[in-house]
């Protein structure tokens, strides 16, 4: 994207329909759907299960670890098969292995340890589904269309999160308990599967390089050499690490969510799902004014208004106790709306922000991966940004229980709120240097044109000037 006129394009690209016209991205978009609506139900239900086998915050703790551990152990090589194997194969195979899981688990889960494990193998097996979905988009999709279909699957993203954990999870759990769910997620899974057979590549997808050397060869240098493409562009460091965030914020939320119910609300964990729907409504209507936002602001400076957003919003749920007192001191209700309390409307008003604000920073950063890698690197470059996030929580994950009991959960929301501001005055940061590095490439562009032409470019004095000081 080095022009406006190539960013106006892609703001003005094609809607939602026109890409599902395409019957190769209908399929992929339906799988995604339904993957990843089966995957989330199926995770909230198993930590519904672990919680009240156990009633104990450690071991939904472990919970967590078994679903991010085989990323950490089988990230490399992941990232590395990814592009060598067909995706349209990867994710009908994916599909079934947690077919199978998702059998398993109906039959065997009368253990926490038992389900843990079953948990390992869903995971490695979702390894493989997520950035397959990510990395088949650019193959099927031209460039022009490349932020329509980010959005569009960060949509579904949401999407997934808020039909699986909100009302399918609760809706399934009442009228046929657990086992109602593994048997549902299977049936999903299946589905998923079958659609593969739909997913044809499309010309782009034909002209990529083919791996003709031994398949499981080379693995190490393949993957520094991603390294190597990755750290030698700006932009992409950046998307990179905006998107590690994005996803470390999720699984951190995963975890204090439940605390948060329990210590600052009073309210049982397994209200979560209906006090944070807000988080879900707005990171949907986020997701439909992306467009605005960066005709409004830029792109590059859409993810900075969304880190901004999330630390504002963390700020005000680990104050919410506070501000509860305050406006019932000034005369509010202190039954709230609905008579809920005023605490758990408080958490609902500003989940909503907290939603819209997560929404801006994924689908932008996402769009510039897909431009940026090479084709023949995508599913390490994407992989490698499930496996940094997946890294880089680790060891919150493991201390945030003990933090959280030490200091109080308001206290590490706070934390966080602070970490999240940072990167978002760092990105901005990046953001303005991105665009003088731009500006100065322009200029540079011009001035050798103008030269070829013999034209002589006009200097202003105030240019000079400031040329002679500096």
């Amino acid at each position: 994207m080095d022009g406006v006129g190539e960013d106006s394009e892609l703001l003005a690209a094609p809607a939602t329909r026109a890409l599902l016209a395409d019957r190769r991205f209908a399929a992929l978009w339906l799988n995604q759907a339904l993957g990843q609506t089966a995957q989330y139900a199926l995770l909230f239900t198993l930590l519904l299960v672990v919680l009240d086998k156990t009633g104990s915050t450690v071991q939904t703790t472990l919970l967590v670890l078994s679903f991010i551990l085989p990323s950490l152990l089988l990230g490399m090589p992941v990232a590395v098969l990814l592009d060598r194997w067909r995706k349209e194969s990867v994710l009908l195979v994916t599909n079934l292995v947690r077919v199978v899981t998702c059998l398993l688990l109906l039959f065997f889960h009368s253990e926490v340890w038992i389900i843990c494990g079953v948990n390992l193998v869903f995971a490695a097996a979702s390894q493989f589904f997520n950035p397959a979905v990510v990395a088949l988009i650019p193959a099927l999709v031209p460039k022009s269309r490349l932020i329509n279909a980010n959005t569009l699957y960060n949509f579904t993203l949401m999407s997934a999160q808020f039909a699986g954990i909100v009302f399918l999870t609760p809706l399934v759990l009442k009228s046929a308990d657990e086992n109602g769910m593994f048997i549902l997620c299977a049936a999903s899974f299946a589905v998923a599967a079958g659609l593969t057979f739909f997913l044809r590549p499309g010309d782009q997808a034909h002209r990529e390089a083919r791996w003709e050397g031994p398949m499981f060869g080379g693995i190490p240098e393949d993957f520094r050499a991603s390294w190597r493409a990755l750290r030698g562009d700006l932009a992409s460091v950046t998307a990179m690490v905006q998107l590690t965030l994005s996803s470390a914020l999720v699984l951190l939320f995963a975890v204090l969510i439940p605390r948060y119910m329990q210590d600052t609300l009073a309210v049982p964990a397994d209200n979560a799902a209906f006090v944070f729907a807000p988080t879900g409504v707005g990171a949907i209507m986020g997701l439909r004014l992306l467009s605005w936002f960066a005709q409004s602001v830029g792109k590059e400076r859409v993810v900075t208004v969304g880190l901004a957003g999330i630390g504002l919003c963390l700020l005000a749920l680990a104050l919410v106790e506070p501000l509860a007192v305050l406006l019932e001191h000034v005369g509010v209700d202190p039954e709230g709306v609905g008579g809920r309390g005023l605490l758990v409307t408080l958490t609902m008003f500003f989940a909503f922000p907290l939603g819209l604000s997560y929404a801006l920073i994924n689908a932008p950063a996402q769009t510039v991966l897909h431009e940026r890698a090479p084709p023949e690197m995508r599913g390490r470059f994407f992989t490698t940004q499930v496996v940094s996030a997946n890294f880089f929580s680790l060891l919150p994950l493991l201390l945030v229980g003990a933090i959280t009991d030490l200091l109080g959960i308001s206290h590490v929301l706070i934390f966080i709120a602070l970490v999240v501001a940072g990167a978002g005055g760092l990105n901005l940061l990046v953001a303005r240097r991105s665009e003088e590095l731009a500006a100065s490439d322009a200029l540079a562009r011009k001035t050798s044109a103008q030269a070829r032409d013999g034209v002589v470019p006009p200097v202003d004095v105030d240019t000079k000037e400031r040329a002679k000081l500096e």
